[in-house]
């Protein structure tokens, strides 16, 4: 059974709050013919005074009442994709009208009241009750508690109380088609950094055969001077090294009064970390103010990583910050971010920030990328220098332009 919370410091207080204007104005009116009936010895206008003090007084009673009902609540999917259906689901056991008072209830959803409809029933009969809870926004979303009113039937008195816990709900962002990651760059020990375009995989180390090993990576060669069995480390070469750097500076986001071109933002970095965790890519988040740093090991069996639900989690909540939230440390210096080792960098960021303010944080990458979210570009997409620039108004825009860049 659900318990109430008190909403005064004295019963005093709380007969006051839950009178309503129209109450208040009906004891004021009842006072007064009371002390004029009496004062002038006419008992009809004092019996009519009584009368309405009296039903004021019987309706914050009714509705002073602790309202019996249990309630349980359940909240599924927990973790929802931003757009995607969310339903709250309550069973209800109670009353809904009783005596002089009528109960409503309503849902408090992220600051929000959202009505749930009582069914009419006469006894405590439990009941299933749903309703959607909005996920237009990304981040945390609180569900409950429960507020239940109770009304006069004259609409002297109203009183409300909150019924149950809060439950949180976890918004990803919006998921948005982005299908492919540049081409890493071969890791020979010369240092070489050249394109890889034929398959293939290198030796990079070895390791003790343990049960669930595939055989047919044994070294035999090693196996025999060692005396036991040993087996192959490998690696693509060309297997990129990625790195995505989102700028959560607000400055970088020029349009006021909306959150799209940020959210536009966190949709491409969780986009591009989303195909390189998928395609077991070693992976390094970051974000401008280096508020936040998650890195992603390499799979070798080429599954996702689990790792990658982390990042998928952090961007759930991830926001802007201020003037003072800068790019820490000197301007300029190369991996700054620890984006160093990295061959493959992204950066997301809007038309507030200029392509040369991130360049130095993008470190020595061979490959450089920076996704421009500029509503109206006044310079196309396109290559500068060493640096790819690819400008456009949404995520979606965005992301079609980067598979025709590596389709290209």
């Amino acid at each position: 059974m659900a318990t109430t919370r008190a909403h005064g410091p004295s019963r005093a207080l709380v007969a006051w709050r839950a009178t309503t204007p129209r109450g208040r104005g009906v004891a004021a009116l009842g006072v007064a013919l009371l002390v004029l009936g009496l004062l002038a010895r006419y008992p009809v206008a004092a019996g009519l005074g009584a009368c309405l003090l009296a039903l004021v007084v019987v309706e914050l009673v009714a509705v002073l009442q602790p309202a019996r009902v249990a309630l349980q609540r359940r909240v599924e999917p927990a973790v929802v994709v931003r757009h995607d259906r969310c339903r709250a689901t309550l069973r209800f056991a109670g009353h809904r009208r009783r005596g002089l008072a009528r109960l409503e209830a309503a849902d408090l959803v992220d600051g929000t009241l959202h009505p749930v409809r009582l069914p009419d029933v006469p006894q405590a009969e439990e009941v299933e009750l749903e309703h959607d809870v909005p996920t237009v926004r990304r981040g945390l979303v609180t569900v409950g508690p429960l507020v239940l009113r109770r009304h006069g039937l004259l609409g002297l008195a109203t009183h409300a109380v909150e019924h149950g816990d809060v439950e949180t709900v976890r918004v990803l962002p919006r998921r948005i088609p982005l299908h492919d990651m540049a081409r890493g760059v071969r890791r020979a020990a010369a240092g070489s950094t050249d394109s890889v375009d034929v398959g293939g995989t290198d030796l990079v180390g070895l390791h003790e055969y343990t049960p669930g090993d595939d055989l047919r990576r044994l070294h035999w060669a090693t196996s025999a001077r060692w005396g036991t069995l040993m087996v192959r480390e490998d690696a693509d070469p060309a297997e990129p090294h990625v790195g995505v750097l989102l700028d959560d500076r607000a400055a970088s986001y020029v349009q006021r009064g909306t959150d799209e071109p940020f959210e536009d933002a966190v949709e491409l970095a969780a986009a591009l970390c989303r195909v390189a965790v998928a395609g077991g890519h070693p992976l390094r988040f970051r974000v401008v103010s280096g508020r936040h740093a998650v890195d992603v090991p390499a799979s070798p069996s080429g599954l996702p990583h689990p790792g990658g639900d982390e990042i998928e989690l952090l961007l759930a909540e991830i926001g802007t910050v201020g003037e003072h939230g800068g790019v820490p440390g000197a301007p300029g210096s190369p991996g700054v971010h620890g984006l160093g080792g990295s061959d493959v960098v992204v950066a997301v960021s809007g038309a507030g920030t200029e392509e040369r303010e991130l360049a130095p944080l993008l470190g020595g990458a061979a490959r450089r990328v920076v996704l421009s979210l500029d509503p109206r570009p006044l310079v196309a997409s396109g290559q500068q220098g060493d640096l790819l620039v690819l400008r456009g108004g949404s995520s979606l825009g965005l992301a079609a332009q980067w598979d025709q860049a590596l389709a290209g």
